[in-house]
């Protein structure tokens, strides 16, 4: 095959070239950029960029020479402001380190014996709900996961209540994500600017850091807790015999605050919304859970025989995968499909735009559930679906998202049928995930109203 120097594009402005749309919305602009360039798409501007939707072309990124397609330094510098050298923002022997000490903690195995911890917090917020229900108003199902999310995290990290520590840390981890996210898409770096973001980030970082620390050297000081931060203290590196610092602990947990409740947040926001324009999948979701369980609080050994449920949450993050781009950067020149790729390009995987692939995907807009059957997943590209990455930096929570998210559908089921607000209309936000851009606003029913 003869090497193209430039992959086709769009013409975009004389100087600037397309940055003004990606800081728009990214998302569109890939995606339409890959329905008219095709599988590789370069976009010119102050800052080159090459799109790779082909699902041979993410495993050659995220995969087989992953060593050679590190994160970009901006992306790295500023993921590392909030979360330090933990392992969502190292790189290199600093992230191999940490993904070792780490990884024991998320076997599946281990996080196990967290179900009963997810379906106590559910229950109290399904309780709440019951006691919300007659006061006539629709509820923000957007911000109810976020806390339900972050609740679950903190309680699966720590074994405790974290009531008031949760109603101080959400709001900052929320500004620090949103001002991250102004920074890497952002030409001139807001850190460097006084201004009242500046100062309020710097706030937001204070405050996730005096929550954490004063519960870590807590518990390296009691010890004996059955969750995932004693399991850190406890971990040592199989090489060296080391183990973490408090520092590092900090680092690694704020990172688990920043990349798992959002994510699982956004991803069960997105379920509901669709199961309430797609009632028959609803039924189903709704048929599966009464079958299963007969009223009975679900538990882990459940999961196996809630499979239509989990369909719908995997359509859900097909659709709308929350982490929704992927950055890297070329350590050396390349060739990918016939195209040269100069050491320094920046190339982004979209699972958003991959996972709407025709090649690979019938009616890639539709919400089709049964695609997941173990029938018709068979023989399709194992990098065509990536909701939680790829390679070997694909997401370590992916065990505890799919373990906790079924677990949350199917109690939500058993009482409660989500209507969106008729008239509502709902956006897609690119930001640091694909979330909702505003409150997602649902009436609640009782299961009884007609659900069936």
């Amino acid at each position: 095959m003869t090497t193209v120097f430039v992959p086709p594009g769009p013409r975009g402005h004389p100087v600037l070239g397309s940055i003004r749309e990606i800081q728009r919305d990214n998302v569109s602009a890939f995606m339409h950029a890959f329905r008219h360039h095709g599988d590789i798409v370069n976009f010119r501007g102050p800052l080159r960029i090459n799109l790779l939707a082909h699902p041979d072309h993410v495993q050659h990124v995220l995969r087989d020479q992953h060593k050679h397609y590190p994160r970009p330094r901006k992306v790295q510098g500023c993921l590392s402001t909030i979360v330090g050298d933990g392992l969502v923002a190292a790189e290199g022997g600093s992230w191999l380190r940490s993904r070792r000490l780490t990884q024991p903690a998320f076997h599946r195995d281990i996080l196990r014996r967290f179900g009963e911890t997810f379906t106590r917090t559910t229950s109290g917020m399904l309780d709440d709900w019951e006691r919300r229900r007659g006061q006539g108003r629709p509820l923000d199902i957007k911000s109810e996961m976020m806390h339900l999310s972050l609740a679950n995290l903190a309680r699966a990290l720590f074994k405790s209540d974290l009531t008031d520590a949760i109603a101080r840390i959400e709001p900052a981890v929320q500004g620090a994500l949103s001002f991250t996210h102004r920074r890497m898409t952002s030409p001139v770096d807001p850190l460097r600017i006084p201004s009242k973001a500046r100062g309020r980030f710097r706030d937001a970082l204070g405050t996730i850091n005096s929550v954490l620390y004063p519960m870590i050297v807590a518990r390296r000081r009691e010890g004996g807790e059955d969750d995932l931060v004693s399991m850190l203290i406890d971990a040592k590196d199989p090489g060296s015999g080391e183990a973490f610092t408090d520092e590092q602990i900090r680092d690694e947990v704020s990172g688990f605050f920043v990349a798992g409740h959002e994510t699982v947040s956004t991803a069960l926001t997105w379920t509901w919304y669709l199961l309430s324009l797609n009632p028959e999948s609803r039924r189903r979701v709704q048929d599966e859970v009464d079958r299963t369980l007969s009223g009975r609080v679900p538990t882990v050994d459940d999961l196996p025989k809630l499979a239509y449920t989990t369909m719908v949450l995997q359509e859900a993050m097909r659709l709308y995968p929350p982490i929704f781009v992927y950055m890297r950067c070329a350590a050396r020149d390349d060739e990918i499909g016939g195209y040269r790729v100069p050491a320094g390009r920046w190339v982004v995987v979209c699972p958003y735009v991959t996972h709407r692939h025709p090649e690979f995907w019938d009616n890639p807009e539709g919400f089709e559930p049964e695609r997941f059957t173990t029938e018709n997943s068979e023989g399709r590209h194992r990098m065509a679906y990536l909701p939680f990455g790829a390679g070997p930096r694909k997401c370590i929570g992916d065990s505890f998202a799919m373990l906790q998210m079924p677990l949350v559908v199917a109690m939500v089921a058993q009482r409660f049928r989500l209507d969106l607000v008729e008239g509502q209309r709902v956006f897609p936000e690119p930001a640091i995930s694909l979330r909702p851009r505003d409150p997602m606003w649902m009436w609640l029913r009782p299961v009884e109203e007609g659900s069936r």
